[in-house]
């Protein structure tokens, strides 16, 4: 009797000390979790090796410890631990966050991206449809380039011009129109395509420069670059009246238009700082303002919600960024020793096709913003950066 009275004693004690044991691991985790969101990484690291030492196949704690080194720069232990973190083939490795943080340590591309095969021809520029699936693209077989309608598989759909040299293809927010830039004339001008009706109309004639087209999210306006006053100013014409109407008024590079979904603003690039930096303004031109900027040159803005995606040279070459406006986080989105230009960002927000120069042939490829590398990958890649051998 006496012994049974021991053996619950001992048997309740044990379960106790399970219990706190348990809880305080739990703890360890759940306050490492805390400290990382306030950017408390070293006091994260202390509590984490403490609960690693009880508990050593917890996913959460090799997840917190990766997250947490990756943000102090002791890159070596962050990927130790996403390599576990895989091995457990956990969920948490296919955290968007930390996989956005580990590409940019092995400067790796963090999505998957495609090419756009159209056999050799030279594609300097393409747009998404609405529907995100047929592409207007500007690709030239020689010298002089042509507009195509394209599928994502470079399936030729249509041929829409035959003389001129032929670039900037923007699609009408329908479906039913492409706004372009053609030398037919002798110089630049923009020409409106009319899908349904397979005909042409020339949309500015005047004696200078006009491109860089883009629709307003009505379609009833094209915003544009052209140098009709000396410098290069961002206009825009209405599609019914024809008439023109300046934007910007100063004495340096304005460029590359894009309104933002809503209709409600247009970013674009500019010069007048020194560095080509991005700003915002009204559909009619007023309240101005800077909205990012670096020493280097960023251009070729799309501003979706708080995402915005350009292209910038901050790392020696041009390649592709996206920064959300209102956490501050910038993230690379290529990583080349070859050019990235012209993105393109789908209506949807999910793709951005680009235009990257290979073996001396500029090639569309499409990035898919819903399709991040897989955490496989990314474990292979620090072996081999690390020299682990399977």
């Amino acid at each position: 009797m006496m012994f049974l009275k021991r053996f619950r004693s001992l048997n309740y004690l044990l379960c106790i000390f399970i219990i706190f044991t348990s809880c305080g691991k739990k703890g360890d985790v759940k306050g490492a979790t805390e400290a990382i969101k306030r950017g408390k990484y070293i006091e994260a690291v202390k509590s984490l090796k403490s609960a690693l030492n009880t508990d050593s196949l917890n996913p959460e704690i090799h997840f917190n410890l990766s997250l947490a080194y990756i943000h102090l720069d002791s890159t070596q232990r962050a990927y130790e631990h996403f390599i576990r973190l895989v091995e457990l083939q956990s969920p948490l490795k296919d955290s968007i966050d930390l996989k956005l943080l580990l590409t940019r340590s092995l400067m790796i591309d963090p999505y998957s991206s495609s090419p756009i095969p159209m056999g050799k021809m030279n594609q300097f520029k393409g747009c998404f449809g609405p529907d995100n699936e047929l592409l207007a693209v500007a690709a030239a077989k020689k010298d002089i380039a042509d507009i195509y309608l394209i599928k994502l598989d470079g399936t030729i759909v249509k041929k829409l011009t035959k003389r001129g040299m032929n670039t900037d293809p923007a699609f009408s927010p329908k479906g039913d129109k492409i706004a372009y830039v053609s030398s037919i004339d002798g110089d630049e001008e923009i020409f409106l395509y009319d899908i349904n009706t397979d005909s042409t109309i020339k949309l500015t004639n005047n004696d200078y420069t006009d491109f860089s087209p883009v629709f307003s999210p009505d379609g009833k306006e094209i915003a544009y670059v052209t140098n009709r006053d000396g410098g290069w100013e961002i206009y825009k014409i209405n599609l019914v009246q024809r008439q023109a109407f300046r934007l910007t008024k100063n004495n340096f590079w304005d460029g590359f238009p894009s309104y933002t979904p809503d209709g409600q603003f247009i970013v674009f690039s500019s010069k007048r700082n020194g560095s080509e930096d991005i700003y915002i303004m009204k559909p009619n031109g007023a309240d101005e303002r800077l909205l990012y900027y670096t020493k280097f040159d960023e251009t070729d803005p799309h501003l979706a919600g708080d995402n915005l995606y350009f292209r910038s040279n901050m790392d020696g070459e041009f390649e592709i960024y996206n920064v959300d406006i209102k956490k501050k986080i910038l993230t690379r989105l290529t990583y080349n020793d070859v050019p990235d230009w012209n993105p393109r960002v789908s209506s949807d927000g999910k793709r951005i096709v680009i235009s990257r120069k290979v073996k001396n042939l500029w090639q569309l490829y499409f990035v898919n913003l819903e399709n991040p590398i897989p955490a496989e990958v990314i474990a292979e890649r620090i072996k081999t950066t690390i020299g682990i051998k399977d």
